[in-house]
Formats: C-alpha cells, structure tokens, sequence
C-alpha cells in the first residue's frame, strides 16, 4: 500500500478517535455544588419565530443559515432553595443570583464562540453571557464542556427525524398537537416532555419561538433516547401554543 494512504489513514483514526473522546468528556456534564436539582430544561428556539416575536429581538447581524436555535440548558430549583420556601416563580427570575457565586463572563473557544454566533439568537444583552451568568456558573460547570454539551443535544434534535420534520414546516402553520405528535413518533418521549412557546411576530401572527424539553437530570448523556424525557412537572408547565401557530421561515 502507498506509505502516504497509510500515514493519511493513521491520522484519520487518530483525529476520529479524539473527536469521540471529546464527545464523550462533553456529555460527562455533572454539578460540581448545588447538585440537589431534580431535572433540566433544555430550551431551543425557533430561530425566525423567536428574533421577530416579542423581547427585544435579534441584532441586525444575525445569522440566517439555521432554524432550529440554541437557547439554554437549566437546571431546576435546587432542593436547599426550595427548603427555604423559595418558590420557583422566583428561581425562574434570578436563577444563580439566588446562590453564592461570582459574575464572570464565560472564557469560551474561539471555535466554540463562532458556533454559538451561528446558532444563539444574537441579542443586545449577549444570550450566551446571560445564559452562563444566570443558569451555569452558580453550579461549577465548565464553561466550554457546558456550551459544548448543550450544542451537541443540539445537534442531536437537528439532525433527527423530529428536526427535520420540524424544517420541513417553515412557513406552515401547524398545531400543538402536530408537533406533539411527531415528538412522540420520533422519540417516543413522554408527550408532556415537550412544551411549545409562542407569541406574537410584527405582523400579528402567532407564531412558535421555542421548544422546551424536561429531561432526567442524570441521563443527559443518553439525550434525545426515550430514557432521558420526563414528563414536565405540573407546576412547571409553560405551554403557550394552544392554538394554531406559524413556523416562520426567514
């Protein structure tokens, strides 16, 4: 065999097997405090819907390649805050601020930055600093083995038959129950795993912004398999597309 296909096969393997590594060190995301929280909600957005409806909207500069976003990933109230009476309500609202911690903005990757330009809707307040201050730091997670976990589930929905379903209906307007149902064909995830976020685009329409999925705290690593769903807590439940709703396109 030609030396160099045998070196070009060396490194090939070499490189493959780093990367998995790599994606296996990501998934490894465990709590270094304040791990008494029960479950996450891994938040996702619908690009075009959630930088023209509601908030302050998305900067000029905005990416448009991609249409299924990254927002966050939240852990739940921990169990010492709710001892104290904390209500969740208020756990939504200030997050970490509720626990000892230091404001730092995040020290990402270069390569890590980039991908998270390409698919964080791009706001004034800086989502991924936002992100990091208010639902990562308080916990001790590292910052870049945090973003890089939440972009590969991210990755993991895209590129799934329930993502592409999803891209296939741009422009549509669909129901809640649409959508629930391919979740359920495509992951047979609890149906109550998945919640729908709407609201209304300059033009009146009502339209989907975000996905919300419960997920165990301990099975992120096995994310989007049925066994990392959780049916979201009653108290918990954020559902706003009861009716008839648009999947923008851009």
């Amino acid at each position: 065999m030609n030396p160099m296909v045998i070196i070009m096969r060396k490194l090939l393997t070499v490189s493959l097997f780093a990367l998995l590594a790599g994606v296996a060190q990501a998934d490894e995301l465990k709590p270094a405090r304040h791990g008494d929280f029960a479950h996450y909600t891994f938040a996702l957005a619908w690009l075009p819907g959630f930088c023209t409806a509601g908030g302050e909207g998305c900067l000029p500069s905005q990416p448009k390649e991609e249409l299924i976003g990254l927002h966050g990933l939240w852990a739940s109230e921990p169990k010492s805050l709710e001892d104290k009476g904390v209500k969740v309500q208020q756990w939504w609202a200030s997050g970490c601020a509720m626990l000892p911690h230091v404001l730092a903005i995040p020290v990402l990757s270069e390569e890590l930055r980039q991908r998270l330009k390409e698919t964080m809707p791009q706001l004034a307040s800086d989502l991924q600093t936002h992100e990091y201050v208010k639902h990562v730091q308080c916990f001790g997670f590292d910052a870049n083995e945090f973003f890089s976990t939440a972009l590969q589930m991210r990755e993991a929905v895209v590129d799934s038959d329930f993502g592409r379903y999803l891209s296939a209906q741009a422009g549509q307007i669909r129901t809640g129950t649409d959508v629930k149902d391919a979740f359920v064909k495509g992951y047979a995830g609890e149906r109550g795993a998945l919640q729908l976020r709407c609201a209304k685009d300059a033009k009146g329409r009502n339209v989907l912004t975000e996905l919300w999925f419960t997920l165990k705290k301990d099975k992120l690593d096995s994310f989007p398999e049925v066994d990392s769903f959780m049916d979201t807590p009653a108290a918990e439940r954020e559902d706003t597309c009861s009716r008839p709703f648009v999947l923008p396109g851009w």
